[in-house]
């Protein structure tokens, strides 16, 4: 089974309907495709909000994590310079069916959907000020968990870390795959690294919006939790080379080495993943992405 076929699809048309159902104020509703991500399929209605259907379990999970720290964040009044959803639509599951929620709608285009791969050099600085007001909010004051997914293991993910490698060495090009295979190989194994900052936990070119040329919106919280700096900063990694890096770091603040090694595994790690995801998917545009998240992150 194709590990991202959706377990709980939601044609447009049922979701038509179950919003017209749940929320009447709303109707008549114009739903359109917005895009469907690793565990939601998500429309867009009435041009003002879109709504998250999971596809799977774990899309129903981070669905209930995303919506109780957006609320945090929004009850804190966060502002990091960039837009994020705010929740404003929940229904409660029915039968067989998941709950789904309704955000304000971060109008734009998806990262992935840029031809510039470099496209995040000209935020470093203001993804650096982002990270670094979102890590000092009040971990206490942030209804997240804590990171019991270990994020940062390589003890618990190298031997997986390898399999998704394997299985994406057809659209790797040669020398790159060489280069993933050896980090791999010679990537120390420890244990999950232990950290209390508030996280958006998944900072990916899949995650981003875009408007007009340039980045407004920081989407998909499903996977925020308490847990190590790293996780995020890893973005540096993922969409930054070198030179550039030092911008982003700067802007954040003083980060030691040991924090960059986890930075850059994690950095690998998820854009390995990605890559599986659009060999798997057949999605162009991510794996142009993925690609060049690799070469970035493996220098």
């Amino acid at each position: 089974m194709n590990p991202w076929e959706a377990t709980h699809p939601v044609s447009l048309e049922k979701a038509k309907e179950k919003i017209e159902r749940d929320f009447p104020s709303l109707k008549p509703a114009s739903v359109k495709a917005y895009g469907s991500g690793f565990d939601h399929t998500v429309y867009e209605v009435n041009r003002e909000f879109v709504f998250r259907f999971p596809r799977r379990k774990l899309g129903y999970e981070a669905m209930q994590f995303e919506n109780r720290v957006l609320k945090s964040l929004e009850r804190l009044n966060f502002e990091g310079g960039f837009e994020y959803p705010k929740p404003v639509f929940y229904q409660e599951a029915e039968g067989d069916d998941y709950p789904y929620v309704g955000f304000t709608n971060i109008k734009g285009s998806v990262l992935t959907e840029e031809t510039d791969t470099d496209l995040l050099h000209h935020h470093a600085k203001e993804l650096g000020i982002f990270l670094k007001k979102l890590h000092a909010l009040p971990a206490d004051q942030i209804d997240a968990d804590p990171d019991h997914l270990h994020r940062l293991s390589t003890k618990l993910r190298k031997k997986h870390f390898h399999d998704i490698a394997s299985e994406s060495e057809p659209v790797i090009p040669r020398a790159l795959y060489k280069e993933l295979i050896h980090y791999i190989k010679n990537l120390e194994e420890w244990e999950n690294e232990p950290g209390t900052v508030p996280l958006h936990g998944d900072l990916h070119p899949k995650n981003m919006i875009v408007r007009e040329g340039r980045l407004t919106g920081i989407i998909d919280w499903g996977d925020a939790h308490i847990g190590h700096p790293a996780v995020d900063l890893s973005v540096g990694y993922a969409c930054m080379t070198p030179e550039v890096r030092t911008v982003f770091f700067k802007a954040y603040g003083e980060v030691d080495e040991r924090t960059q090694d986890l930075a850059r595994f994690k950095a690998v790690f998820i854009m390995t993943v990605l890559v599986r995801y659009a060999k798997n998917t057949e999605d162009q545009d991510v794996l142009r992405w993925g690609l060049a998240g690799l070469e970035k992150s493996l220098s």
